[in-house]
C-alpha cells in the first residue's frame, strides 16, 4: 500500500513518434535506441511547472513547461526519465532556427555597439579638442619653440627610382 509509484521511479519510458510508450527497466544506451529507431534522435523530456506570483488572482492555474534536451549517441537513458524520439527532420530545424536566431542576435549586438562605439568616438574627438585647446601656451616665447618637431616618416621609393 502506498507503494504504486515505486515502479515508475525504476523504470524509463520513451515516446514513440506514433503515441506508444515503450518503458525498460534498466539503462539504455542512446545509440542502441537510435539503432533500432532509425531516422530518429532520443531526447530528455524535461517538465517545469511554473507558479504564478502570489500578488495575481488566484484564477490562475499554474503552467506546465515542456523542453526537449538532445542527447548524443554516447549518452546513456537513466531510470526515472521519459525520453521522445524526435525525426532527424525536426531535430535539424530546431538547429537551424537555434543558429539564425544567434546569427540575428550577433547583427544586432554588433549594431548597436556601432552606434555606441560611433557616438562614444564623437564625444572622445570633442573632449580631446577641449583638452588640446586648454594644454596650448597662451603666448610663444621663440620662434623655435613653435615649431614642432616632425614625426619619423618612411621613405618609399619605387623600383624605378632605386635603379637610377
Amino acid at each position: 500500500m502506498g507503494n504504486c509509484q515505486a515502479i515508475d521511479n525504476a523504470s524509463l519510458a520513451i515516446q514513440q513518434p506514433c503515441g506508444r510508450v515503450d518503458k525498460a527497466y534498466w539503462p539504455l544506451p542512446a545509440s542502441y535506441v537510435m539503432k533500432t529507431n532509425p531516422g530518429y534522435h532520443v531526447a530528455l523530456l524535461l517538465t517545469t511547472t511554473l507558479y504564478p506570483p502570489s500578488t495575481t488572482t488566484a484564477d490562475s492555474a499554474p503552467l506546465r513547461v515542456t523542453r526537449i534536451k538532445l542527447l548524443r549517441p554516447t549518452d546513456t537513458l537513466v531510470l526515472g526519465h521519459t525520453y521522445r524520439l524526435v525525426s532527424s527532420q525536426e531535430v535539424m530545424k530546431g538547429v537551424w532556427a537555434k543558429k539564425h536566431a544567434k546569427m540575428q542576435k550577433k547583427k544586432q549586438s554588433e549594431a548597436s555597439s556601432e552606434v555606441i562605439n560611433s557616438s562614444a568616438e564623437s564625444t572622445l574627438k570633442n573632449k580631446n579638442k577641449l583638452v588640446i585647446k586648454h594644454d596650448r601656451p597662451t603666448k610663444t616665447s621663440s620662434k623655435s619653440s613653435s615649431v614642432r618637431p616632425r614625426g619619423w616618416h618612411p621613405s618609399l621609393h619605387s623600383i624605378t627610382e632605386t635603379a637610377s
